[in-house]
């Protein structure tokens, strides 16, 4: 039975990795299952929904059942992103002794969606709900490094970058090659750019269409969150933001 499970599912992900229809000799060699194995198999996949068979070409695609379970299932609370996010958050303050955020993209501004505070008695803390401009926080350069080259060209386009502070990076320029070194190292940095005192490392999550959706960060203050300590936080939070990735739905990248 388990065998048999496992290579349906690998017709099915054949099928779906394809772009194009495939014919029977395609997908034998893709599966490396035998011709009459993957014909009774696509049969039983046919009758169910979740393969098709175009009836003048004779080759197999993806039937609309396997499209209907897919919706489904990404309406299940277990691809909730604070569900997904929260006991991370949990995990990274406990670690780092730091209060964690998630930061999730609404229009030009970031929006913090959960918090895990710091146990110190000197911490740092953001009300939940509350928005933030994104060119100016761990969070939001995250989430900008994320974007695509039009939509982020777009954003600078409309939004005005207010100086907040003596660091604030007020040129697009300046911006935008800070946003390339983020993309390189997989994390941002906010080191006093919005406020005084306080500093914060970030990567970004994406959905399972690679799109940027969040940002997941820790902050403190300055006084124990230096630069050098939120470098070397990066790393860290990069990994677990890309385990909330992979827990909404995102493919690994393959590696070369």
């Amino acid at each position: 039975m388990v065998q048999s499970l496992d290579r349906a599912f690998d017709v099915l992900e054949t099928l779906a990795a394809s772009s194009d229809d495939l014919p029977l000799s395609q997908i034998t060699e893709r599966t490396g299952l035998p011709l009459g194995t993957v014909h009774r198999l696509l049969s039983a996949l046919i009758a169910r929904g979740y393969a098709a068979q175009n009836p003048e070409t004779r080759l197999y695609g993806p039937g609309p059942g396997l499209l209907e379970v897919a919706a489904r299932a990404a309406m299940s609370r277990r691809f909730d992103l604070v569900r997904i996010a929260r006991p991370w958050l949990q995990e990274l303050t406990a670690t780092t002794d730091e209060t964690s955020n998630l930061l999730t993209l609404h229009g030009d501004e970031g929006v913090y969606s959960e918090q895990v505070a710091s146990p110190r008695l000197v911490r740092m803390f953001t009300e939940v709900g509350q928005r933030v401009p994104l060119y100016c926080t761990g969070g939001g350069k995250a989430i900008l490094s994320g974007l695509p080259p039009d939509q982020l060209d777009a954003y600078l386009s409309r939004v005005e970058l207010r100086m907040w502070t003596a660091k604030t990076l007020t040129s697009p320029q300046l911006l935008l090659r800070e946003l390339a070194l983020c993309r390189e190292r997989g994390f941002a940095l906010d080191d006093e750019e919005r406020e005084v005192g306080v500093c914060c490392v970030a990567a970004p999550i994406f959905d399972r269409f690679g799109r940027c959706i969040a940002a997941l960060s820790i902050s403190g203050p300055s006084t124990r969150m230096s630069l050098e300590r939120a470098i070397s936080l990066g790393a860290l939070v990069r990994q677990i933001a890309d385990t909330c990735s992979s827990q909404l739905g995102l493919a690994p990248i393959p590696c070369k």
